[in-house]
């Protein structure tokens, strides 16, 4: 080196052709200081220990939050096959309805939810269940939603939430919309939140889109919509 001052692109220069000295003089890495997050003065060796430190505690964190999420997901999948036997037992589509509905609120954090189904013979509206009058309103208003056949998250367009939830369409600002059979023949299950970070596009809808199997069985196997049965 010349007897000018070095600069820092000097030093690492330096360093980068010479990656064995903190090898050969461990003694340096102890006098190198560096400031912490707080502004405090430590040694490299110390700020790599804290580092290491704020790391493995972020992993600690996340493993406990992984297992509290399978813990809560095993808990409700053993609550879903339940609701599976339960409406095995039950014959009428009223009390189907109802039935899920209860298993709904006690289940899963929504504000609101709704099934949305063509026509059935005793079936009446409800605060959980919405008959489809007009099919051909309802077909050119989830047209695009029954041709992708596959769930969406997040904020639902104005014109459907008004359709669904008429009474509470100026709140609701997240939701989850999940067809009930192939391309929603047998319906639509509909989950909706005052919260806009309640149902996001990033969420994963496996376990709803069980909820929609059971749903779909039960309606297959069982009963018919009157459009069907008057065929």
């Amino acid at each position: 080196m010349t007897g000018k001052a070095m600069t820092d692109n000097d030093i690492i220069n330096f360093l980068r052709e010479n990656k064995d000295f903190f090898i050969r003089h461990p003694e340096q890495l102890e006098a190198l200081e560096v400031n912490n997050r707080n502004g405090k003065v430590a040694s490299l060796v110390n700020h790599q220990v804290n580092v290491l430190k704020d790391r493995n505690n972020q992993l600690k964190n996340r493993l406990s939050e992984l297992i509290s999420n399978a813990q809560e997901n095993e808990k409700i999948m053993s609550q879903v096959f339940q609701l599976t036997l339960q409406l095995c037992q039950i014959s009428h589509i009223a009390n189907i309805t109802k039935h899920f509905a209860r298993f709904v609120k006690h289940t899963f954090d929504s504000d609101l939810f709704k099934i949305i189904v063509p026509k059935y013979d005793k079936l009446e509206n409800s605060q959980t269940v919405l008959c489809v009058e007009d099919e051909e309103e309802f077909s050119a208003l989830f047209k695009e939603f029954i041709t992708n056949d596959s769930p969406i998250c997040g904020r639902l367009k104005k014109q459907k939430i008004k359709y669904i939830f008429p009474k509470y369409s100026d709140k609701i600002a997240s939701s989850v919309m999940l067809p009930i059979g192939s391309h929603a023949e047998k319906g639509i299950l509909v989950f909706a939140s005052f919260d806009e970070n309640r149902f996001n596009p990033d969420m994963s809808t496996d376990l709803l889109s069980k909820l929609t199997l059971i749903l779909d069985r039960k309606f297959k196997n069982t009963f018919k919509p009157v459009k069907e049965a008057q065929a």
